[in-house]
């Protein structure tokens, strides 16, 4: 089974405010974000395609010893958009994967191959859309992720962003961190179905959930410990904070 992952590292990281390096180039644990991204995936993925952006030519100076293919995202369209962008790499490559692999260049840091690994198997077990990590956090609110919905069956069905969540699907403690295990056939598909949020005016990666379940296809999630998932990077002091939990993980194991 052939697998290629995708690294979404376009983003301009306002929240940072940085003027001359994009946000996946910031040091963590004395190592650049992304190359966290890029190890993780190189150890599982034949390829590894990083889709860049803002500040592109610091991405690919941190990554010069690395093999990666590029593709640029012009305008920052949110997350489904940078995946359509990363997908016209993978459709250039004669060998067509069977699974697509898409996180984070800011935020694969705790992951570890193993917990890939078992996302993958059970991708291949339960044969569905796309598989998701999960996890559960006491104070969601505190993280802002989306909260994962499941029916009577324990399956997937959407995942509801903060802003966008009642009041009782606030308090569900089971978050989306967003690292994704697709079929690249449904993903190949389905991914200009995403429409534009009427809010933000991006197109989320979320919303292929709602696609796949309108389309009978199943979703399901891989719910980890969160201190196998840890927080991803917006502000210096989410940096310094996971920074810490980081510490704090490696010194309980």
């Amino acid at each position: 089974m052939k697998i290629y992952g995708i690294i979404l590292a376009a983003g301009k990281g306002t929240r940072i405010n940085s003027k001359k390096s994009n946000k996946v180039t910031l040091p963590f644990m004395n190592k650049p974000l992304i190359i966290y991204s890029v190890e993780l995936l190189d150890k599982i993925a034949a390829r590894v395609i990083v889709v860049i952006g803002a500040f592109h030519e610091s991405v690919k100076k941190v990554l010069k010893n690395y093999d990666v293919l590029y593709s640029i995202q012009k305008k920052r369209l949110g997350t489904g958009h940078a995946v359509k962008v990363g997908l016209q790499v993978i459709k250039k490559i004669n060998k067509r994967p069977d699974i697509v692999l898409v996180g984070y260049g800011d935020h694969t840091m705790f992951y570890t191959k193993d917990t890939v690994l078992k996302l993958i198997e059970l991708h291949k077990k339960e044969k569905p859309a796309m598989t998701i990590i999960t996890t559960e956090y006491d104070d969601p609110d505190f993280l802002a992720w989306g909260r994962i919905i499941r029916n009577s069956q324990g399956l997937i069905v959407d995942s509801i962003e903060q802003k966008d969540a009642t009041e009782k699907q606030r308090k569900i403690k089971e978050v989306n961190p967003n690292f994704n295990c697709f079929d690249y056939a449904f993903l190949i598909k389905n991914i200009n179905k995403i429409k534009k949020s009427p809010v933000s005016g991006e197109y989320y990666i979320t919303e292929l959930i709602k696609i796949a379940i309108r389309l009978g296809e199943k979703v399901v999630g891989l719910k980890v410990p969160f201190s196998g998932v840890g927080i991803g990077i917006n502000r210096f002091s989410e940096l310094e904070e996971s920074q810490r939990l980081y510490l704090s993980a490696k010194e309980k194991i």
